[in-house]
């Protein structure tokens, strides 16, 4: 079925499935609009009843007229609360729903991909769309039963009356040109207003705060972010004013057509071909069917819109699926490692990149050891960490945890097997014992575990300083929030890391850059002991740091290099290679000496 279709259905279904009778209340306004719609129809009769001098007829036609607008009214009050309410609750459910499934989405492929991006972009710059779509979908509804019952009094008051129809036929079809540009609009301001919330967040954050202030590119930012808003928002304006010309011109030639016909209908009346009362409803009517035309445009827009904002949810609904099928594995990872890792041809490939990050790594991760990935920047490093995480998967070959291939298994149970600190930590500014905690959230609100692990990280010190400990808010945006340096954040990642008493694999990518070498040093060793002390269990350590001292305590020490593995072996055994190794230990090592 087409995406955009499907998308109105999701609206649809979305709206009664939250409440059916709610739904119903919003299509009164239709029938309002159909009893507004007989007004030049009443207003007739009453003519003709005054020509013929009859007051029954008069008053009938009063009434109607009357009665007919109070109930419109009327209907009119209780549809528009029900859409308030119905939109609230559609756009939240939807909302709801858009963030479920980006967060939901078991890889991180898609965030490092610009087009996914960019049309994530659109679907947020539009969530509003969605959150008013049931509300834009009922006023359709409601404006076509209006039309037809123009149409049809339009029909029996005179023919001529049927060329003004057409007139706003052509114009409906027109319309299709303001759904392009509007759709052009969208997809050209979308790459822009990413760009415009990127720099927006540098001129805000404090944290780039001191950068921008201290290289003087205040101003720079400035420009920057008023030509990113203004290539943004441009072609949105640029579509408003080719829509506006539009409207000119078809309500110009409407009114031009309609002015010939009243002079034509006119000029019949006081030959006595057409009665009175008849062209008084053709005025009424000619006056309608400009407000439907109108009003038809504007619903074909709004209509188009929902669909293509509907279309977009499908599509991230769509994608989302897509890769969780994309990994069906539903294998319990084993309670230890008897063997070990292994990867086998191993080759990954970012996005909309030419080039591999990782090319045919073979290596074997064996039980119980400790492994260093050691490589200058760029060298696959980290990717091949977030493979072996399951937050990648691998463009060929595969990985095997013990004889199980890690795309068979359960990726939800396999991380629950997995800790770890990374150099790219976040920064969770909630209370303390919450922010070191959530690294395993079974046994979050248990202070003895969050202490266990901040000793392990050796970070009893940081909570030591705070004025309530672990009761403290952390972060200065929150009221009593207390901020804490980059060395004080990175320690409380790393007892995060360590909140998971026995994890199958611990991953330290680069967790300790913040801190100076000595403490490095000495959390690693406790690193290592914790490490070998769990042998039995099987756990693997993966150990990434760019300080070759620290590298020593490793059993197997991995040199990759442009994302291949060019050397493996123990710290002594690649010294004694001299190797690429040994070259970036004596390059480090003389800028000690």
């Amino acid at each position: 079925m087409n995406p955009t279709l499907r998308g109105l259905g999701v609206v649809l279904v979305t709206a009664v499935r939250i409440s059916p009778r709610q739904s119903l209340l919003c299509l009164l306004d239709g029938v309002g609009r159909v009893l507004v719609a007989l007004t030049p129809l009443f207003m007739g009769i009453f003519a003709a009843g005054a020509l013929d001098q009859d007051l029954g007829r008069m008053l009938l036609a009063a009434a109607a007229l009357v009665g007919s607008t109070a109930v419109a009214e009327a209907f009119q009050a209780i549809a528009v609360t029900a859409q308030i309410k119905q939109q609230e609750l559609v756009g939240h459910t939807l909302d709801a729903q858009i963030a479920d499934l980006t967060a939901r989405v078991p890889t991180l492929d898609h965030l490092g991909s610009a087009r996914y991006l960019d049309r994530l972009q659109i679907l947020r710059d539009n969530e509003g769309v969605l959150g008013t779509s049931f509300g834009l979908l009922v006023h359709t509804i409601n404006t076509l039963a209006y039309a037809v019952a123009v149409l049809l009094v339009a029909v029996t008051a005179d023919w001529r009356l049927l060329i003004l129809v057409a007139i706003g036929a052509v114009r409906l079809l027109t319309a299709r040109w303001s759904v392009r540009w509007e759709k052009e609009a969208e997809e050209a301001g979308a790459a822009p207003s990413r760009l415009s919330r990127h720099l927006l967040d540098l001129t805000t954050s404090p944290t780039a705060g001191a950068e921008t202030r201290v290289f003087g590119q205040q101003q720079q930012l400035r420009n920057r972010l008023s030509a990113a808003v203004a290539g943004w928002r441009e072609p949105l304006v640029r579509s408003g004013d080719r829509n506006a010309l539009l409207n000119a011109a078809n309500t110009i030639s409407f009114f031009a057509v309609a002015v010939v016909l009243l002079a034509w209908m006119a000029q019949d009346a006081f030959a006595g071909t057409v009665s009175i009362p008849m062209l008084v409803v053709a005025v009424g009517v000619m006056l309608t069917l400009q407000n439907v035309s109108s009003t038809f445009v504007t619903a074909t827009r709004n209509f188009s819109r929902v669909g293509r904002n509907g279309a977009r949810f499908i599509w991230l609904r769509d994608y989302a699926a897509q890769v969780e099928a994309a990994h069906p594995g539903r294998t319990r990872p084993p309670d230890r490692l008897d063997r070990g890792i292994r990867i086998e041809d191993v080759s990954y490939r970012y996005g909309e990149s030419n080039n591999n990050a990782l090319i045919k790594i073979n290596l074997e991760l064996p039980a119980g050891a400790v492994v260093a990935l050691v490589g200058e920047n760029g060298a696959g490093k980290s990717t091949l960490i977030k493979l072996l995480a399951g937050l990648h998967r691998s463009s060929s070959g595969r990985i095997l945890v013990d004889h199980h291939d890690l795309a068979a298994l359960d990726l939800t149970a396999w991380r629950s097997k997995l800790s770890g600190a990374f150099q790219d930590h976040a920064n969770f500014e909630l209370k303390a014992q919450q922010s070191v905690g959530s690294g395993d959230l079974s046994i979050m609100d248990h202070e003895d575990h969050v202490r266990r692990a901040l000793r392990a990280a050796a970070a009893e010190d940081v909570i030591a300083a705070l004025p309530a400990g672990l009761a403290t808010q952390l972060g200065t945006s929150w009221l009593d929030g207390v901020d804490l340096s980059g060395g004080q954040w990175q320690r409380i990642a790393i007892a995060r890391g360590m909140m998971r008493p026995a994890p199958l694999v611990l991953i330290l990518d680069e967790p300790t850059s913040a801190l100076d070498a000595a403490t490095e040093h000495a959390l690693f060793e406790r690193y290592a002991a914790a490490a070998h002390a769990g042998r039995n269990e099987g756990r693997i350590t993966l150990l990434i740091t760019h300080r070759f001292s620290t590298v020593a305590a490793a059993d197997l020490v991995v040199v990759l290099d442009q994302g291949r593995i060019i050397e493996t072996g123990t710290h002594a055994e690649l010294i004694a290679d001299q190797g690429h190794y040994a070259e970036l230990y004596e390059l480090q090592a003389r800028g000690y000496r």
